[in-house]
Formats: structure tokens, sequence, C-alpha cells
């Protein structure tokens, strides 16, 4: 049997859009998306003992982040959101939502009659708007989503768009 390489259609993302109201309104940041790169950035700590010739190195910790590019397709809720925090210049929790990225092909049991819950990853992050370019006359966006914290290991549902915590 081939081998085959994860496809990047295979995950969805989604973004909190609920602008701080009580319910969650999550849409998905699909269409418009031209990249969204997701970067762990595992740190490290290293310690040389005097026994050892070579420095012993351990994962300390991670500065997770996720670069994004963007067409400005207003209609599109999440890239508008995104847009929005831009413009506005937003700071603080009015630059932060949820991010969830949700692994279309690690189907979770099933959700009701439906089956569309799915393993996730869900982060706090705060939007960071770099810049808004332009591409031969048509408005794009870049920027990166800063983790905040660590993120949370679940199940997404596609059709209800429901994020559920992994109990522990």
């Amino acid at each position: 049997m081939a081998e085959v390489i994860r496809q990047r259609r295979m995950q969805a993302n989604y973004l909190n859009c609920s602008n701080g109201s009580k319910e969650k309104a999550f849409a998905l940041l699909g269409v418009g998306a031209k990249t969204l790169d997701e970067n762990p950035s595992a740190q490290t700590k290293s310690r040389k003992y005097v026994c050892d010739k070579s420095a012993t190195k351990s994962i300390s910790g991670y500065d997770w982040t996720t670069a994004f590019d963007i067409d400005q397709i207003r209609e599109q809720d999440a890239i508008n959101f995104i847009v929005n925090i831009g413009e506005n210049q937003l700071v603080g929790e009015d630059a932060e939502t949820e991010y969830v990225i949700v692994d279309l092909d690690q189907k979770e049991g099933s959700t009701g009659t439906s089956g569309t819950s799915y393993h996730a990853r869900k982060f706090n992050v705060a939007v960071e708007v770099a810049s808004f370019t332009n591409d031969d006359g048509e408005m794009g966006c870049s920027g990166n989503f800063l983790g905040k914290g660590d993120p949370v290991e679940g199940t997404f549902d596609t059709s209800t768009k429901k994020f559920t915590a992994k109990s522990a």
C-alpha cells in the first residue's frame, strides 16, 4: 500500500467571530484564506553537566503561532472579523478570540445521526494584523494568530460548530 501525504484540505480552520457575545459563533476560515501555516516553535533549554562532553537539551515550552495570508472577501465572516481588527487597530481583548483546527480525516464517533464530529485543537489567540496588501488592485491581509496559553484538545462538530473539550 502506498503511503499518502496528508492534504491541507483535510484540516478545517474555524475562528470565533462572536465579538465578546456569550454565544460562540465559529466561522469557517476557508474561502479567501491563501495560507494558514502553523508554527509550534518549540522552546528549548540546554544544560551541560560536568561528566558529559555534550549538552543535554529538552523542550521547555512552545511559542505557537499561525501565519495567515488572506484575500479581503468581506462576505466571509472570519475574514471580515480579522480585517476589522486591523482596520480599527483593536487591542487587548478586542483583538483576541478562539481558533480551532479540525482534523477532517480523524472522525470522532458520531454526534447524533449527523456523524460530523472530528478531532480538534482549540487555541486562544491574539490576532496580529501585520499588513494590508495590494495584489494588482486586489486587497489582501497578512499577519499571525498568536497563541495565548496551552491548546485544548477535543472534538468539533462541523454541523453545529461546537467545540467540546476532551475530558481529563
